[in-house]
């Protein structure tokens, strides 16, 4: 397999390239250059996928190599940018695949929803944002955007919920995974008993590969199945793998202590009427065609291995990365919960 991913140097990207490397394919990279080195064993070309003029210089190369089989576009969030790539490298590769994101369904988190449930009407001509709160509906327009060029008979949309494993840049479960390694206490929003999902992003990248292997486009949610696991699973293998005793702390607790939701206390949210399909995302049509995802255990340890290696000067490096919950903040509603 001939690969060209747009990107491949940060979290989704580069686990794409590592296995695709893992299968023998060729791999070609295109990017600015800015957010590492790309992966070894890579052809890296340089470059801005806004430009015309690169792009056309990206699809000069890939015709001269050959053609290419698979464009993967990981990180796109601007429909217009997704357009343009599409239009120019629609005549160098056959098929065009689009990691975009569960938030894309205009119906969720408020109510469950799977493969095939609506989407944000989004144009096909937007351009990004630096609002966090429009990513999904961004993405929406991106995978409308692909569509548009490629038709779905040869395109792959890939909708991830939480993606978690080795080099997050967002900082969500290495978040939890320092907090606990200080050997005490560390707060967990909400109920022991409420579900938890999310997809490592290893697996996320083998089942975007073994779909553009056998060509089969679609659209997919790729997530943990509904109820596999709880909150309490989660909170526990951070605490086996790390250490420390996680404290479940209510959310009107956590609102009143002005926690903020998701980025204050990463993936936590008020129970609410607008939260009720949070962990409902019903990933079947995934897999039917062949997605398997790996224990909790394994992400957790091997994310644990990664940050370790990092060091303590390690930090989040997403766009809308966490900023974590004030250790003040959570050494006093610790104490207040052991005196309850």
């Amino acid at each position: 397999m001939r690969l060209v991913v747009l990107g491949g140097t940060r979290f989704v990207g580069r686990a794409i390239c590592n296995a695709a490397q893992r299968r023998g394919y060729d791999v070609v990279v295109f990017n600015r250059g800015r957010s590492g080195p790309p992966p070894s064993g890579a052809l890296a070309v340089r470059g801005d996928r806004t430009m015309v003029s690169d792009l056309r210089s990206l699809a000069k190369l890939i015709d001269e190599r050959g053609g290419a089989d698979l464009i993967v576009d990981p990180a796109c969030y601007a429909p217009s940018h997704a357009l343009m790539s599409a239009r120019i490298l629609k005549d160098v590769a056959p098929e065009y695949a689009v990691v975009s994101t569960v938030t894309a369904h205009n119906e969720w988190p408020e109510k469950p929803v799977e493969s095939g449930s609506s989407t944000y009407d989004t144009g096909i001509t937007d351009g990004p944002s630096d609002d966090a709160s429009l990513y999904g509906r961004l993405k929406a327009g991106v995978e409308r955007a692909v569509e548009t060029i490629y038709g779905e008979i040869n395109t792959l949309v890939v909708r991830p919920g939480i993606v978690l494993g080795p080099h997050e840049d967002l900082g969500r479960l290495p978040d939890y995974l320092r907090r606990a390694s200080r050997g005490n206490g560390f707060v967990v929003g909400g109920t022991p008993d409420t579900w938890f999902q999310y997809v490592d992003v290893r697996d996320l990248a083998e089942f975007v590969l073994t779909c553009g292997e056998t060509g089969r486009p679609g659209r997919y949610d790729v997530v943990t199945r509904p109820g596999e696991y709880t909150w309490r699973d989660f909170a526990d293998t951070v605490a086996d793998v790390a250490g420390g005793t996680p404290v479940f702390v209510p959310d009107d607790r956590l609102l009143a202590a002005d926690v903020e939701p998701w980025r204050g206390l990463p993936l936590w949210a008020p129970a609410s009427p607008q939260t009720a399909g949070l962990w409902a995302v019903d990933g079947q049509a995934a897999y039917d065609y062949g997605f398997r995802a790996r224990p909790l255990q394994e992400t957790v340890a091997d994310t644990w291995s990664w940050l370790q290696k990092e060091g303590p000067d390690w930090e989040p490096t997403a766009r809308v990365a966490v900023r974590g919950i004030d250790p003040e903040v959570e050494e006093d509603l610790l104490r207040e919960a052991q005196a309850l």
